[in-house]
């Protein structure tokens, strides 16, 4: 994000459009959020945030988290940011009480990824994966792409998916891409980049 100019220089820096401290979930500094305008460009213009009061950061990983296992997560915070047609991205955060427990939960996210299909596959009810596949990689992050749908419609779309962890607390960046068929990656470069810089200041 971008600082004002006219902030004297010992000042916080700003929070992103639409995120304040007061919608901040416990124990999460949402300054360390992407802005609308560091989301992975798409084509299309993001809105304001919106802040997930339901986010359980305690139960609820990045895609392909077996939901309802323990994260053991001490705190956390999703932002969604919508454009009018086609994406939304989702931008969680994590904070554990050590590094080595952040760890952790990379690596069973990780693991999990390569059930995922397996453990969810087309049924009546609820959601299924039909692929987990790497499509890239940005500054030593993966970019994967996993493509699901919403029982029983056989319609699928795609979650392209990065996941940044510094010390003791772990970003994810999931962009939904509602596009027809196999559509092209949406670059995550600029985006990982701005991540690390987020982690670097908010929980170095």
């Amino acid at each position: 994000m971008t600082l004002l100019t006219t902030a004297p220089a010992n000042a916080a820096p700003a929070a992103p459009p639409g995120v304040t401290q007061a919608r901040t979930q416990a124990g999460v500094d949402s300054r360390v959020l992407l802005a609308r305008t560091d989301q992975p460009p798409a084509g299309e213009a993001y809105g304001d945030p919106w802040i997930n009061p339901y986010f359980a950061p305690g139960v609820t990983g990045p895609s392909c988290w077996q939901y309802g296992r323990a994260t053991n997560a001490s705190a956390g915070i999703e932002a969604r940011f919508s454009t009018p047609l086609w994406f939304h991205t989702y931008n969680d955060v994590w904070v554990f009480p050590s590094a080595e427990q952040a760890a952790a939960f990379e690596r069973q996210w990780r693991a999990d990824l390569a059930t995922c299909v397996d453990r969810n596959p087309p049924a009546e009810t609820g959601s299924f994966v039909t692929e987990v596949t790497k499509v890239g990689e940005a500054d030593g992050v993966d970019v994967m792409r996993i493509t699901s749908g919403l029982n029983p419609h056989p319609a699928t779309q795609h979650f392209w998916v990065a996941v940044v962890r510094r010390g003791a607390a772990v970003y994810a960046l999931q962009l939904l891409d509602y596009r027809h068929g196999d559509p092209q990656p949406v670059p995550f470069d600029d985006a990982i980049a701005k991540i690390k810089q987020k982690l670097a200041t908010y929980y170095p």
